[in-house]
């Protein structure tokens, strides 16, 4: 009977100290929240991935860029529909259907190397074309959008919920690493970020 009553004791104190730790707009400090628990941005609504599962996503090109700024350098933001260097390529990482992007830009990390940053409406398409390109680990995807950037933009944003999309066989997870299946088979989104 004691037993019982100490389990129902510290099952009310869980439940208590779960509910207090919510966000909130009170006296504590805290950050206001939206009634989901999610940050908002410029015009859309930015979640953070990692503690539910859930890849972080980002609604709007400003929401990307808040989001990568907030554990990288992303300064300069500027549109381009495609590189400069592809643009006769009809296939190249681009604005449109083929790729399902919805909107490409490019900014520059510390080591000056190029972040872009692509809000995706079809992932599917987004994933069937970047497979094409055997690319593995370059592009971390969120929910709805894509980062790619050097070495220092990819460290950076280890951690963050974003997920590496990997298609070679021949190139495995290690043990311990988080392995989602991707959208298109033979693919893999994973946190191991190198």
């Amino acid at each position: 009977m004691r037993l019982r009553c100490m389990v129902a004791a510290g099952a009310a104190v869980l439940a208590l100290a779960a509910v207090s730790g919510c966000g909130g707009s009170g006296e504590g400090g805290g950050v206001p929240a939206d009634g989901d628990g999610q940050s908002a941005g410029s015009g859309g609504r930015l979640m953070d991935g990692g503690t539910d599962g859930h890849r972080p996503q980002a609604a709007t090109m400003a929401d990307i860029e808040t989001f990568v700024s907030q554990r990288t350098t992303c300064t300069d933001l500027h549109m381009e529909d495609k590189d400069s260097e592809h643009e006769d390529d009809p296939e190249a990482v681009g604005v449109g259907k083929l790729w399902g992007i919805k909107e490409r830009g490019v900014c520059w990390g510390d080591d000056r190397n190029g972040v872009t940053l692509m809000s995706v409406d079809d992932m599917k398409s987004f994933q069937t074309q970047a497979k094409k390109r055997e690319q593995d680990g370059w592009y971390l995807l969120g929910e709805d959008f894509v980062v790619t950037g050097g070495s220092t933009t990819r460290g950076d944003l280890k951690g963050s919920g974003i997920l590496a999309f990997v298609c070679d066989p021949e190139d495995p997870i290690p043990s311990g690493y988080k392995k989602e299946k991707a959208l298109v088979d033979g693919c893999t989104l994973t946190d191991f970020i190198s």
